[in-house]
């Protein structure tokens, strides 16, 4: 019976195997939605759609640009948070600009952002640290 589960009542260590590339890429992955301050953005939007007019909506965005940078500070914990912080300080305005927003009245436009936040996603992903 012991050979059927192993060495009853001995310690076993565990065989910790080589990651493998799909364990890398949800790894990547993983880190590159991790920087995207969602929720900001969810409340962003819901704003936007109450407030739909220029300087209601600029002040808002500046709001809200705060608001995701306190989240960040408080909710990341270890040696990478100033860097996770100033990932999600500079991926805030991008999503922001992308969805058709203004942070105090400035914008790229909606393609230039979206490009923008794609380059960023990809760059951000690879420094981004989880640790």
């Amino acid at each position: 019976m012991a050979t059927l589960y192993g060495s009853i009542g001995k310690s076993v260590r565990a065989h910790r195997a080589e990651p493998g590339t799909a364990d890398k890429v949800q790894d990547y992955l993983s880190r590159v939605a991790a920087h995207i301050p969602a929720e900001v953005v969810a409340v962003y939007l819901l704003g936007k759609a109450v407030a739909p007019n220029e300087p209601v909506l600029g002040i808002w965005g500046v709001a809200c640009w705060i608001i995701a940078l306190a989240l960040r500070w408080w909710g990341t914990q270890g040696p990478g948070k100033v860097l996770n912080v100033v990932l999600t300080t500079l991926a805030f305005p991008l999503w922001a600009m992308a969805i058709g927003g203004t942070v105090l009245g400035f914008t790229f436009g909606e393609q230039i952002s979206t490009l923008a936040v794609l380059a960023f996603a990809v760059l951000a992903g690879a420094l981004y640290n989880n640790q």
